[in-house]
């Protein structure tokens, strides 16, 4: 579990009466399932829809100390919130992260995990150019299972190394004992300026152990490996990706 050590808990409340100033306190978005609760009073935009249904969207928070609370098309009336609301992007591309090459993965994924919008700085043009140069790619795979979390790694990775982050990214999906709320099991392919793909893989990998060995089982309908024993994860994302809708809907994510 150390390699999830920076995920740390903070409480988030559904949509609450609005006791701080909207038209002051930072606002920054949030990706959420589209099945949250405080999905219908809360302003939104689409982040991705499958078969013409919303699977996520974004919204918008603000820190209240202890929870967050979220801007409402009612707040948005009110004087100085439109203009602050307005600072969304600006506020998450200016986030403070930092990125950190996993020395146990080869430095061959990065993690920018543990803040309250660390996830949302996928939607940084800034940051992704910065990952895609970290990890000496064009090409991203990110993981953000969960609130607080984000791993990154290189689409043209190997095999084994590709392998080793999926089974990172289904513990963290799969782990209650993190705390954070859950985003999406789906992973997501980017270049160096916007996410581009959500791609459900088809697949999910445990780890167990037997007589004190550790295997990898594969839980899937389909027929993954090849003759040589091995996954062409490449092919599975190339098959099964979806384009994301949050650049058709007036979003940037701009520098």
């Amino acid at each position: 579990m150390g390699f999830f050590d920076k995920l740390f808990k903070k409480e988030v409340a559904e949509p609450l009466v609005n006791v701080i100033d909207k038209a002051k306190v930072l606002v920054y978005p949030m990706i959420k399932s589209s099945d949250w609760k405080g999905m219908g009073l809360a302003r939104s935009q689409p982040f991705l829809d499958i078969d013409g249904k919303p699977e996520l969207a974004l919204v918008f928070a603000q820190d209240a100390g202890d929870s967050f609370q979220y801007i409402t098309e009612a707040d948005l009336l009110l004087p100085g919130v439109q203009e602050n609301f307005d600072q969304w992007q600006h506020n998450i591309n200016t986030y403070p992260y930092e990125i950190t090459l996993a020395k146990s993965l080869d430095n061959r994924v990065i993690t920018a995990s543990g803040e309250d919008h660390s996830a949302e700085k996928v939607l940084s043009a800034a940051f992704l150019a910065e990952a895609c140069a970290a990890l000496n790619t064009d090409r991203l795979v990110i993981s953000i299972p969960r609130r607080r979390c984000l791993m990154i790694t290189s689409y043209y990775e190997d095999f084994q190394s590709l392998e080793n982050f999926f089974r990172l990214h289904f513990l963290a999906w799969q782990e209650e004992d993190y705390g954070n709320e859950q985003i999406s099991e789906m992973v997501f392919l980017a270049d160096k300026n916007k996410i581009e793909y959500a791609v459900p893989l088809g697949f999910r990998i445990n780890l167990y152990e037997r007589d004190g060995q550790f295997k990898l089982v594969y839980s899937t309908m389909d027929d993954l490996f090849q003759e040589n024993d091995q996954i062409d994860f490449q092919k599975i994302m190339e098959k099964n990706k979806i384009p994301v809708s949050i650049y058709n809907s007036g979003t940037s994510s701009g520098n």
